[in-house]
């Protein structure tokens, strides 16, 4: 089972839908909202598509950011264990380096990332695990962690480097942190999808493969296992600071490059980003040509 959102041939609108299969049953009146259904589970989900009236065929339908106004959109930094070695941070005494991203950087499946100039020289691809925020909870506990999680999709941290501004500026010490930061502002910058896999469909969230290609090339292949923090505790340090709401979404990190790649390529004009987790599918965007 997946939930989607997506425009149908002729709509004028946005809807939601609950795919099995490459049927996607349609919530009557969504308005493109995923709203209560954020608070079902995969019982209450297959309900609702029990009873949609209107179904499309997957292939005739345009997927959208499975999430079109979400409250908050939060991304772990430095979240993994470097490739065939160990980093040793107590993750009892530390916490996780969360940073947020504009609404206004969201964009759907197969939808083309701008080509900014204007304002940065290089870009780079950040596939992650994006985790979907269902039930709202203030204060959660690592143990409750996973019953406010709906489901789990595809992110990418897309980034922007080398920002075109004043070459006299001083960007040393919290000026260049805060150039990394702005970097991941750009409209564009935050594709999500192509869907939403419901949490229960998830055996093993601790243990899913995650691949980055780039035109058709394997840039960076790694587990969630090699997590640093875990969801669980990820949700129970964002919670401790502020509300998490239906429908945040959590970008959990990004798997490290191996030795044998340049952390210096960077994409370029006309490039396929495919970001593919086992288990949930495929993001796939193409960057705008220069």
């Amino acid at each position: 089972m997946r939930v989607a959102r997506y425009l149908a041939a002729g709509a004028s609108e946005p809807a939601v839908g609950i795919i099995e299969g490459d049927v996607v049953a349609e919530v009557p009146a969504s308005g493109g909202d995923l709203g209560p259904l954020l608070l079902l589970n995969k019982a209450g989900l297959a309900q609702v598509a029990s009873a949609a009236i209107v179904s499309h065929k997957l292939s005739d339908v345009r997927l959208l950011a499975p999430v079109g106004k979400p409250g908050k959109i939060l991304a772990l930094a430095g979240n993994y264990h470097p490739h065939n070695s160990h980093n040793p941070v107590d993750v009892d005494v530390n916490v996780p380096k969360f940073f947020t991203k504009p609404t206004t950087a969201l964009l759907g499946p197969d939808a083309t990332i701008p080509y900014q100039a204007k304002a940065t020289i290089n870009t780079v691809e950040e596939i992650e695990l994006g985790v979907v925020i269902g039930r709202p909870g203030k204060n959660i506990s690592r143990e409750d962690a996973y019953d406010h999680v709906f489901g789990y999709t595809i992110m990418n941290d897309f980034s922007g480097r080398d920002l075109r501004l004043n070459p006299d500026r001083d960007s040393s010490g919290q000026g260049g942190w805060f150039e990394w930061l702005n970097g991941k502002w750009l409209d564009g910058y935050a594709p999500v999808g192509p869907w939403i896999v419901p949490a229960e469909d998830i055996s093993d969230v601790t243990n899913l493969q995650i691949t980055t290609k780039i035109n058709g090339d394997v840039r960076v292949d790694g587990s969630t296992s090699r997590m640093l923090y875990d969801i669980p505790r990820q949700i129970a340090y964002i919670s401790l600071l502020c509300t998490l709401e239906p429908g945040d979404l959590i970008a959990t990190g990004v798997v490290p490059l191996p030795p044998s790649v340049d952390d210096e390529t960077y994409i370029q004009p006309g490039d396929v980003i495919e970001g593919v987790i086992k288990g949930i599918g495929t993001l796939r965007n193409t960057v705008a040509g220069a």
